[in-house]
């Protein structure tokens, strides 16, 4: 056994393992996390603006190769069942990129689906990002989020964690347009660089990641061999 993690280790020097599960999830079943060593990100560190894609009628964020996490609100049933879901971005080189998605997995209580895509996404044409481990609660404080649509960034937004989703209280602070539902609140760290903490659902609020990364985390490991790369809330909020 030692040997064996010996070599896992050898394999995986920008993750950690993290088994801890949060206050929502089963304690039950043990899952493992994939987690960021802090100046050792797999991922650009820079404050980025090419993050959402397109995908059904609203966006979605890339969290590994193969699968982009949406609102399940943005995907019909018809484009569903009909095979029609296609996700579209801008790559890095400004070149268009399209690809069918051949799995949806929605989840069952949270505005959230996972789309599996055929092949997947280029380094070159568009890296993934963290996503946050830990839930945010009142206790952190006014968090300052970065919501990306399109070619369109919003930084600074004041928001709160309210339970198992985010929340911007004052109307006046949210942000947004049309078409936006499903894109991504993150939070950009100087530690590990942007993290993503919440999918778009409307009203100035998303769901948590954190709340449903057990779901994700064995969604993706089921139905693929990627595995995402998690971030703490200590790197994120550089606590």
């Amino acid at each position: 056994m030692i040997v064996r993690l010996a070599f896992l280790s050898t394999l995986l020097p920008v993750v950690a393992w993290y088994g801890t599960p949060s206050q929502a999830e089963p304690r039950a079943t043990a899952v493992k996390f994939q987690m960021v060593v802090t100046g050792q990100s797999p991922y650009p560190t820079n404050d980025r603006k090419n993050l959402s894609v397109n995908c059904g009628g609203g966006k979605g964020v890339l969290i590994t190769p193969h699968w982009v996490l949406t609102a399940a609100h943005c995907i019909t049933a018809k484009k569903q069942k009909s095979g029609q879901v296609k996700v579209k971005f801008t790559g890095l080189k400004r070149k268009a990129v399209q690809i069918r998605v051949n799995k949806v997995i929605r989840h069952p209580g949270k505005d959230l689906a996972l789309l599996r895509l055929v092949r997947p996404v280029k380094a070159a044409e568009r890296p993934p990002l963290l996503l946050l481990r830990e839930r945010l609660v009142r206790g952190d404080g006014k968090l300052l989020i970065k919501k990306v649509t399109g070619n369109m960034a919003w930084r600074g937004i004041p928001a709160v964690g309210k339970g198992d989703n985010l929340a911007v209280p004052n109307k006046k602070n949210r942000k947004g347009k049309a078409g936006s539902s499903g894109s991504p609140w993150m939070i950009h760290s100087a530690r590990v660089g942007d993290v993503l903490v919440g999918i778009t659902h409307g009203g100035g609020r998303a769901p948590q990641v954190a709340f449903a990364a057990k779901w994700i985390q064995q969604s993706v490991a089921k139905h693929s061999s990627d595995r995402p790369v998690w971030a703490t809330k200590a790197q994120t909020l550089k606590k």
